[in-house]
Order: C-alpha cells, then structure tokens, then sequence
C-alpha cells in the first residue's frame, strides 16, 4: 500500500510540475465524463418526469388517430404508408359516443399554429386547438377566468375561444380579456375563457395555445395531408379500459368497412404505450451518447499516451537514475502508468461534478426532478480507471525498456 501511495505522490508531483499541460490532457476526459453524468442524470429526470405526467394526464386514456406519429422514430416506412388510412371524422367520434358505453369522455383534435393578435399586439407560432366540449374532461385544463366552450358552441360554429395564460397576458397585459375580440389565423373570435398558467417543460411554454370548438377549425382550417382529427377516450376506470378499446377497434373497423382478414386503419395509442415508446427513444438515446463520448474518450487516451511518452522524453536522464540505484522495470513502469491514471481519474472527477452541475442547473430551470444514479458515479470511475491503464501501458513499458546507460547519458 505504501509503495503505490508514493508513487501516486510522484504522480501528483509530476502532473503539478506542468499543471498547463496536465490540464489540457484531462480535457477531453472531462468532457467525456461530463456528458455521461449528465445525461444519465437528465434522462433519469425525464424518465420520471414523463411517466408522472403521463399518469397524471389519466392512465385510462387511449387515443385513436389515423397517423401514428411516433412511428417515425421506430419505423419511418410503415409511418409513410399509414398516411393512406382513410380521415378520421366528426362522425366516427360521434358514433364512438353512442355506441361505446364504457367511454365517459370523448373528444375530438386537431391543430395548427398561427398567428393571434389583438390590435397592435400579437402573438407568433401559437397552438390553435380544434376541439369538442369534451375537451376539459380528457386533459387537465381548468379555467383561470370565463368559462370552456359548450356543447352548442360546437354545433352552431360559434367564434369563440379560449386562450392559454400566456397568450392572454400577452394580448390584454392591462385588461380583463373576456370578451375581447381576438385575430385567430385571420378569423375574429371571442374570448370566453382563460386557462391556468401551467409550469414550463424543458424551456417549452405551454401556454401559448388558443381552444376554438372544432367545426369552427374545420370551417376555416380543413384538414391537410399531414393532419386529421384524433379522437381522445377516456373511461371511467381502468377496469373498462381494454373493454372500451375493444369496443372502439370494432365500431371503426365496421365504420370502415375493413374485413375480418384486414389490418386495421387506425391506430390507438395508450399512455402505457407512449411510455414503451419514450423508454426506447431513451435507450437510443443513451446508445448514441456511449457511442460519441466512447470515440472522445479513445482520442483523449491517444493524447494521455502521446502526452506520457513526451514525459518518458523528457524524464530519461531521472529514470536511468532511478535504475542506477536499483529501481526495476516493473516500479518505472508502474510509476508512468500510476500516473496515467491518476491523470484519468482526476479529469473523471471533474467531469463527474461539472455532469452533476450540469443536470442540477437543468433540474433549476424546468419541471424535471434531480436525479443522480449512484452507478453512474462507478460506471465514469471505472472508465476512466481503464483509459489511464490502457493508453498508459506502451509509454510505461517505454520508460521500463530504457538502458540505464543511454538514459544517464542523455541530455
């Protein structure tokens, strides 16, 4: 034990005498590390944080949509030919309503973005949402000020809307927005109502969405190639969920005249479905993430090694000393690899603390929880444990090669 603390001293000494050199060594492992932690961090934030919020928006939630548009990120052929499926229409969610009992709420959506303006203000790029009555009773949407739009809104096409907090803040900064006259992707609206201010995600504002009733949408908007209605269900409970799914794939599939023999058309999305999927697309991530940082990594082990064997140079004249009075090749050699990996180690640390500051500032600034996994802290540790040991091998065995003779003769 004694030797090796005196040698990772020497090591110490040695990394101090060029603490510039040093520095600029370690930097890549830093960074390397650094990204690591940190998205290891912020994807366990996002893990919790998404599965909370899908649970939150109802687990007994299911969504019936023409496109599914996740596909694209799993696969991009079957998304292109889901966009042969035939629209979805006010009818079959009108027809869902009447013939599946188990559905409590049933609503209808599409969107667009556009610009909202009240005489001089305006707002870019914000949501317009075409929706039914039953909007409320699907999502979290309570009202700050008015009122949600009602059933006889929707049916005779009123022009009425309701805005998010920050819309409405923006447009009427001084005034009581209700009943104000608003310009909707150049159409004149009322508002009716002013929904709660909901907190940010990931720098996103969730607040800047109008509702307007959805024959409003389609009488001005229509339906494009690239978007069509979806059809959100929720159910009582989770006893009746599968059996309200049941019930749906059998009204549409009698809607479309699809045979026993045929797939179906459309697709139903579920919240355990979108968790499958962000649990995938974070997997991928993470899969990226080890490929990159392992390519940094083996470029900062080539530095290490081109930085050592230059400290191999240097240091001749004190390793043919060092054998003059009786040193082995095994304590030059562990010597230069000690301090290959203290200089990974050290640059490991760095990176482990600036990857946790990191996720800390992101966890500061967003709704997402701070997560700091213990095995990440052992899984960095441990590579850059390895870099050090790996790329620090040839210079060591270098320096272990050298004759004490032509090393006490150099200059």
């Amino acid at each position: 034990m004694q030797p090796l603390l005196e040698s990772i001293n020497i090591a110490l000494q040695a990394l101090w005498a060029n603490k510039l050199r040093s520095a600029l060594t370690i930097l890549c492992v830093v960074i390397s590390i650094m990204s690591i932690i940190a998205v290891v961090s912020i994807l366990g934030g996002m893990d919790v944080y998404v599965k909370e919020k899908v649970l939150e928006q109802g687990s007994n939630v299911f969504t019936i949509q023409r496109v599914n548009e996740w596909e694209i990120l799993t696969d991009f052929d079957k998304f292109l030919q889901s966009f042969k499926n035939p629209h979805l229409t006010l009818e079959d969610m009108e027809a869902i309503r009447a013939e599946v009992p188990d559905a409590d709420f049933v609503d209808a959506a599409l969107e667009r973005r556009a610009r909202v303006s009240a005489g001089r203000r305006y707002v870019e790029d914000v949501e317009i949402r075409g929706r039914t009555s039953d909007y409320p009773g699907i999502g979290d949407f309570p009202v700050a000020q008015g009122r949600h739009f009602s059933e006889v809104d929707m049916h005779q096409r009123r022009m009425v809307c309701v805005l998010g907090w920050e819309v409405a803040q923006s447009l009427f900064p001084e005034v009581d927005p209700l009943g104000q006259i608003v310009k909707l992707g150049g159409k004149h609206y009322t508002v009716i109502g002013v929904i709660e201010k909901k907190p940010s995600v990931l720098g996103n504002n969730p607040n800047v969405f109008a509702f307007i009733p959805i024959t409003s949408y389609l009488k001005h908007f229509g339906t494009f190639r690239w978007t069509t209605i979806a059809i959100p269900v929720r159910t009582a409970d989770m006893q009746s969920f599968q059996t309200a799914q049941e019930h749906v794939r059998t009204v549409m599939r009698i809607r479309h005249k699809l045979r026993p023999n045929q797939e179906d058309d459309f697709y139903i999305t579920t919240s355990e479905t979108l968790v499958n999927l962000w649990e995938t697309i974070s997997r991928a991530l993470f899969g990226s993430l080890i490929g990159i940082v392992s390519i940094t990594l083996v470029v900062g082990g080539i530095i290490i090694m081109n930085v050592m064997l230059v400290a191999v140079n240097e240091r001749t004249r004190e390793i043919g000393t060092r054998k003059a009075v009786g040193a082995k090749r095994s304590d030059i050699a562990g010597q230069f690899i000690v301090e290959a990996i203290t200089l990974t180690v050290i640059g490991g640390i760095i990176g482990i603390a600036l990857g946790f500051f990191a996720a800390f500032l992101v966890a500061a600034f967003s709704p997402l929880p701070y997560q700091i996994a213990p095995w990440s802290i052992v899984i960095a540790l441990f590579i850059t444990f390895m870099v050090g040991l790996f790329f620090g091998v040839y210079p060591a065995s270098r320096a272990a090669r050298l004759n004490p003779v032509d090393a006490l003769r150099s200059e």
